[in-house]
């Protein structure tokens, strides 16, 4: 029964820190980024010192936004390691089949239901 009170807990709090960070808007820049390389190299009409300055600063962009997508992950695991300090089987609990779906439906329908406020 604990392990389904921490499961919520800890849905609420990564969603809500997924929100605070804007998580979206982080994971969206890192692929716009992505896009705009690719398209620095397939296109042939610029100059290569154009080029060569235009990676330097995307890979400098990429950088800085996977830099916070890691941070941001580690510290939900981190989280979620803390919580299986307190209580010892939360953590085969949560990467087992019926925690991982659980889990998933958890932050689905507390997705809905902060969508809708």
């Amino acid at each position: 029964m604990t392990n389904y009170i921490l499961i919520i807990c800890s849905v609420i709090i990564t969603y809500e820190l997924l929100n605070l960070v804007k998580f979206r808007k982080i994971l969206n820049s890192n692929i716009i980024i992505y896009k705009k390389m690719y398209k620095i190299f397939t296109f042939n009409k610029v100059s290569d010192s154009r080029k060569q300055k235009l990676v330097f600063n995307y890979s400098k962009m990429l950088i800085i936004t996977s830099i916070k997508i890691l941070v941001l992950l580690s510290l939900i695991i981190i989280f979620n390691l803390i919580l299986n300090l307190f209580f010892n089987s939360y953590i085969n609990f949560l990467i087992s089949i019926l925690g991982i779906i659980q889990f998933t439906l958890i932050f689905i329908i507390y997705h809905t239901f902060r969508k809708n406020k």
